[in-house]
């Protein structure tokens, strides 16, 4: 076969339902074969990656799950397709170069694209075009339908000379070293076992393995997500383009909306607007469900309710952002529901604005998220006792020091990297976003002027950081965070 083509406008529009492409457009194909072509780079046997078997909901009787992006981001970013039934075999051993890359997919079903729209298919008989499209898509040649998988894969297990092969689960083993005991032999290095046995991924995995033992084969499952994710975490320049359009429109958004939230009644009208300006920008959806919180609810960390009244004398904590391509925005804003911070609610309001800009001044390339922790929230504990607690303030938190995460990993997913977080403790490396989100929660008394402050408040301010070599760039400058900027933008 010849050199494929490259996506036409026409067929990016076709498929976008399936196939969303963010800013990269029809160079996402040359994207995709980049990646994989990394990954076989880094294998010494067979790497097997599947996608969701089912679309969300699907499972159960009468659920509905309209979610726009919804793939494993391990095989979206390596396939580039939304939608379940795929999976991807990497073969770096194989001879012929068609044999490297395997797509398998489901069959091409007409009536259930009249219900649920466009899907990628193996074609029926006769349908040479469709499985051209998808070769054009995907950059992969070597394609066939999802039923014949088990058969190739025992096949190609049975010749491989390597002792294991790979998938995409969440399994890891990290060295530790265990406490000094009376026992000398009891001490030193041990092994640590994580894993995450509940999901679809360990699923697969095990029925790779009962694969592999129908095929009397020898070899050992191994998960290769770390070294995935050592991938997929630096951002390449299109994913940095996705970030700053997605930051870009959830600026617009909360600017439209600042002016507005102090003739709102509740949080749910507040959700409603920001949301609907939101969306209206960006064809992708939202990057999660926001959370907008006001007075003591903005205590609860995960606060999802949004149904409650908002008292004019309270903050106001917002926890939103816009998806683009399958890039994300995760801003935190805290805002007087009055359009006016009162004097407690400024000076406590300051204290994690000094912490944040600290945590930001201290993120770069092999810094690492566990070491940011400890420093950011010492630094919060400084200033609440020289700005706050030496001045007479009282304070009752559900937490001694550290309430969360100051940062998180984001990339494919809005939280992204290996679920357990081992990754606070690799380096930082440049391409890689994180979060900067301090934040500060309790009941707070202070007497200032001559007059009594005494109330629950909330407090996160969040910005999205790109690391680089020597510092970071903040790509949410867009959104005004200083005090005086936000009783402006509210006027």
């Amino acid at each position: 076969m010849g050199k494929l083509k490259l996506p036409t406008t026409e067929l990016l529009r076709k498929y976008s339902q399936v196939y969303p492409v963010g800013q990269a457009g029809s160079d996402f194909q040359r994207q995709l074969k980049e990646r994989r072509a990394k990954h076989l780079r880094l294998l010494d046997s067979v790497f097997v990656v599947a996608g969701l078997p089912r679309e969300p909901g699907a499972e159960n009787l009468w659920v509905m799950s309209a979610l726009r992006i919804f793939q494993e981001p391990a095989c979206y970013y390596l396939t580039g397709l939304n939608q379940s039934q795929v999976i991807l075999l990497l073969n770096p051993l194989a001879k012929n170069e068609t044999d490297k890359e395997v797509l398998f997919v489901a069959r091409k079903d007409s009536s259930r694209e009249f219900w649920d729209g466009v899907r990628l298919g193996y074609p029926q008989e006769g349908k040479d075009s469709e499985l051209e499209d998808l070769r054009v898509l995907t950059g992969i040649v070597n394609i066939h339908p999802i039923e014949d998988f088990d058969t190739y894969f025992k096949k190609v297990c049975k010749k491989l000379p390597a002792k294991h092969c790979y998938s995409f689960y969440h399994e890891y083993t990290l060295p530790r070293v265990s406490k000094p005991t009376s026992k000398p032999e009891s001490s030193g290095i041990e092994k640590k076992l994580l894993k995450t046995t509940t999901d679809y991924n360990w699923v697969f995995k095990s029925r790779l393995e009962k694969l592999l033992e129908a095929s009397q084969s020898n070899l050992k499952m191994k998960s290769f997500a770390l070294k995935h994710f050592e991938l997929r975490l630096p951002l390449d320049a299109s994913q940095i383009k996705d970030v700053e359009t997605a930051s870009h429109v959830t600026a617009e958004a909360f600017a439209e909306t600042l002016p507005l939230i102090p003739g709102l009644r509740n949080e749910n009208e507040l959700a409603a607007l920001i949301e609907y300006h939101m969306k209206r920008r960006s064809p992708y959806g939202l990057s999660f469900p926001s959370i907008v919180a006001s007075g003591k609810n903005a205590t609860v960390l995960h606060y999802l309710k949004n149904d409650e009244d908002m008292d004019s004398k309270h903050l106001v904590l917002l926890d939103f952002g816009t998806r683009w391509g399958t890039m994300h925005a995760d801003i935190s804003r805290t805002l007087p529901v009055s359009g006016r911070f009162n004097s407690l609610q400024k000076l406590l309001y300051d204290i994690v604005l000094e912490a944040q800009r600290y945590n930001e001044s201290n993120v770069r390339a092999g810094a690492t998220i566990r070491d940011l922790n400890k420093k950011v929230w010492l630094r919060m504990e400084e200033l609440l006792r020289s700005e706050f607690s030496k001045k007479g303030g009282k304070c009752k938190r559900a937490y001694s020091l550290q309430p969360h995460g100051v940062s998180h990993l984001m990339g494919e997913q809005e939280h992204d990297g290996d679920p357990h977080r081992l990754y606070q403790d690799f380096p930082l490396q440049p391409g890689w976003q994180i979060s900067n989100e301090p934040g500060l929660y309790g009941h707070f008394s202070l007497k200032m002027g001559g007059k009594l402050f005494d109330e629950w408040i909330g407090i996160r301010i969040e910005d999205n950081l790109l690391v680089e070599a020597q510092s970071c760039k903040n790509l949410s400058l867009e959104l005004p965070k200083e005090s005086k900027e936000l009783e402006l933008a509210m006027k």
